[in-house]
């Protein structure tokens, strides 16, 4: 069990997940996020959830809400957008959160669906009644 991938940490500190290999400004995100890429839960989501490695989400297809954001992360980070950051989502009364998405100044990453538009439009458009933001930071 790699404590350091637990999910909590990632909006702790979102910056050391993001994966900032030279793959990410030639990689495709919306061709993934539309053919490739299968969401699965977590067998254990809570308490007990890791994120997966970036390029491991890619390579093998397939994770939850956070592994997905993480890359949506690595590659809007490559990219420069602007505004970038991840954000977890609680539908109320729940005590934990109960997504994880990614964000830029222009579009919402969510569970391979990217939505135009801004956190708060898409928040309206979800079940989820709170969004905590964090900015990601690029170390130039």
């Amino acid at each position: 069990m790699n404590v350091r991938r637990w999910t909590p940490f990632t909006f702790i500190a979102p910056d050391r997940y993001v994966d900032r290999a030279d793959r990410w400004d030639s990689f495709d995100l919306e061709e993934w996020s539309e053919s490739e890429y299968d969401w699965r839960q977590d067998a254990w989501n809570g308490v007990r959830d890791f994120a997966r490695e970036p390029r491991e989400c890619v390579d093998v297809g397939r994770g939850d809400c956070e592994d997905y954001a993480l890359v949506a992360l690595s590659w809007a980070v490559a990219n420069d957008r602007d505004g970038i950051g991840i954000g977890f989502c609680w539908d109320l009364p729940y005590p934990w959160p109960r997504h994880v998405i990614a964000f830029d100044d222009e579009r919402v990453y969510s569970s391979g669906e990217i939505y135009e538009g801004s956190v708060g439009e898409w928040k309206a458009d979800s079940r989820y009644s709170l969004v905590l933001k964090r900015p990601v930071t690029d170390p130039a």
